[in-house]
């Protein structure tokens, strides 16, 4: 990816400076969650929010806990938690993604990370029961943390109370890259893969047992997240096949999905696991062996030796290399399997979406070498190495590179476009389709299910100014509407529009979170349409753009979609892709 540093240093550093400009009230707030113990948590608090930051829900994870699952943490009877600073990311790099420095830089990590935050409206009462918004981070199962401004909930929070939809935010951290996902045949035996995720459903099981006392509704509680953290919504959503109780009431998937991470079927990350071993020296006889082996070494090592050896994997910022595996206890098969046979938890509202461009990053690591149909070809093999010559060209059939128009001032093909188009259907766009498809096959008919595109971004003058205006409505971009940043973190270069967007948008996702539709609350996008209809198309509800607040297409008139979706999602397809 040519480096987009110099705008977006712009963009981060307005984000780092964000703060709660609101004046900071003298009383802190204190909630009770255990009375019988006498366990309580001080917070910091503002004109319009109140902050608990740094809550325990895990017990540290190094040595003996160290890749496997987690373990509830309890404060001893008697604690008052001081919840007023933050507390430590899991490990990870210090720079998120130095090409795209949007993120702040990462400078308290430990392994006794597994912590939470909560926000609410001021003056909450505990027996006010409002939803709860629970956010799960993406990064590319890499990077990653609850406190990083650009997932600032304030305004979403405020904002929320202003329309008429109040809810309360939740947002965990959980283990990532090796320590999150690690894989080998003694983990598998001890049901202890896909750590990070269990981190997640682990926060889960905090939020029906505590946040009642910060005045939430456990019954009450929708999931939601983007890229990676979306696909965490997507594999929540699956979890266990189905045979554990349901954590939540609904999910909101933003540029993922239960299917798009491409590599969990196919024993990448055992592969990773074992390359790692070997390269700290803990290659030994049994695997059970080099597992203890990895447990007494500083993680320290193990963080820098891992690094390094997904930077060598994946020079774009060294992520998506350690990622979920299945099969598992907690993906006990395919993801898509598990979708289409309907092993999922039902009856859930979902909202599920995707930027227009969101190929756009990752299509070719430089955009102007896409220049044929065999570097389409290639970019496709990249992502599904086990698809098959026919099915290759099948993808290249349903997208005519004649369709696509070449931007030559900047030296951009069209079989660029082209591939960014194919990358964005076939990693977001049909996985958010195929989710909502199975949906309401299996679940109740007064289930909601809602779809978007947005086709605006707030990144539009950072582009310009680095002459990379081809990413468009790239990937990330729905962060900044999502969390209502435009008149904080990105006053600089938000546009009147993008204020307006900003607004309606989390005020749409409090409105589903508090009722299951997404135009109740006043000021919310008006008109959303359902995503079912009664001639088997789909309702795609567009945010921003050229139309202005909302538009709708369908699925099989928005760029061939339905056509386009049956294939990558077909049994055949996934099968080859996924497994």
């Amino acid at each position: 990816m040519k480096s987009i540093l110099t705008g977006f240093v712009l963009a981060s550093t307005l984000a780092c400076a964000n703060t709660n400009e609101n004046s900071i009230h003298q009383q802190n707030p204190r909630v009770h969650i255990d009375p019988f113990n006498e366990v309580s948590i001080v917070g910091i608090s503002s004109n319009t929010t109140e902050s608990f930051l740094n809550i325990r829900f895990g017990q540290d994870t190094s040595g003996p806990n160290r890749f496997a699952p987690p373990k509830p943490y309890r404060y001893p009877s008697g604690t008052v938690v001081n919840a007023t600073s933050t507390g430590a990311a899991c490990p990870q790099q210090k720079s998120p993604i130095p090409d795209f420095p949007i993120f702040d830089n990462v400078t308290d990590v430990s392994e006794d990370c597994l912590n939470l935050r909560v926000e609410r409206p001021h003056n909450t009462r505990s027996s006010d029961k409002l939803p709860v918004m629970v956010w799960i981070y993406g990064g590319g199962d890499s990077i990653g943390q609850i406190y990083d401004s650009t997932y600032d909930p304030s305004n979403l929070v405020a904002g929320a109370v202003e329309k008429g939809t109040p809810v309360i935010y939740v947002a965990m951290n959980y283990r990532l890259g090796v320590f999150g996902f690690a894989a080998s045949p003694a983990l598998n035996a001890t049901d202890s893969l896909n750590a990070g995720l269990l981190d997640q459903r682990l926060a889960l099981e905090w939020v029906q047992e505590y946040i009642a006392a910060f005045g939430g509704d456990p019954e009450n509680v929708t999931i939601f997240g983007e890229s990676d953290g979306a696909t965490g919504v997507g594999l929540q959503i699956t979890a266990y096949g189905a045979q554990h109780t349901n954590l939540f009431k609904r999910g909101i998937m933003e540029s993922g999905s239960a299917i798009a991470d491409l590599s969990v079927g196919r024993g990448t990350s055992l592969n990773h696991t074992a390359t790692l071993t070997k390269l700290l020296n803990c290659t030994a006889s049994t695997s059970k062996k080099e597992l203890a082996c990895l447990r007494n070494l500083p993680f320290k090592t193990i963080l820098n030796e891992a690094l390094t050896y997904e930077f060598s994997v994946n020079a774009d910022g060294g992520m998506d290399v350690f990622e979920p595996v299945s099969p598992s206890s907690f993906i006990p098969d395919s993801p898509h399997k598990l979708l289409s046979s309907g092993r999922f938890a039902r009856n859930i509202d979902i909202i599920s979406g995707w930027n227009e461009n969101d190929g756009s990053f990752f299509a070719a690591s430089d955009p102007t070498t896409m220049r044929t149909d065999n570097d389409v070809a290639a970019m496709i093999l990249n992502q599904a190495p086990n698809l098959s010559s026919k099915n290759v060209a099948k993808a290249l059939a349903l997208y005519p590179v004649s369709e696509f128009s070449s931007d030559l001032s900047q030296n951009i093909t069209a079989q660029w476009f082209r591939a960014s188009r194919i990358y964005r259907d076939m990693e977001f766009t049909c996985g958010n389709l195929f989710t909502t498809k199975m949906n309401r096959k299996y679940s109740n008919p007064d289930t909601s299910n809602y779809l978007y595109a947005l086709n605006q971004t707030m990144f539009e003058v950072v582009l310009e100014l680095e002459d990379l205006t081809f990413y468009q409505v790239c990937h990330f971009s729905d962060i900044p509407f999502v969390f209502d940043l435009a008149t904080t973190s990105y006053s600089n270069i938000a546009t009147e529009s993008d204020i307006q967007l900003a607004s309606q948008i989390s005020g749409s996702w409090a409105s589903f979170a508090s009722l299951g539709n997404p135009s109740v609350s006043r000021g919310s996008l008006p008109g959303w349409k359902k995503a079912t209809s009664a001639d088997k198309t789909y309702n795609i509800n567009v945010l921003g753009g050229s139309i202005k607040g909302r538009g709708m297409v369908t699925s099989d008139t928005y760029e061939d979609l339905d056509k386009r979706c049956d294939f990558w999602t077909s049994d055949e397809v996934l099968s080859q892709i996924l497994d």
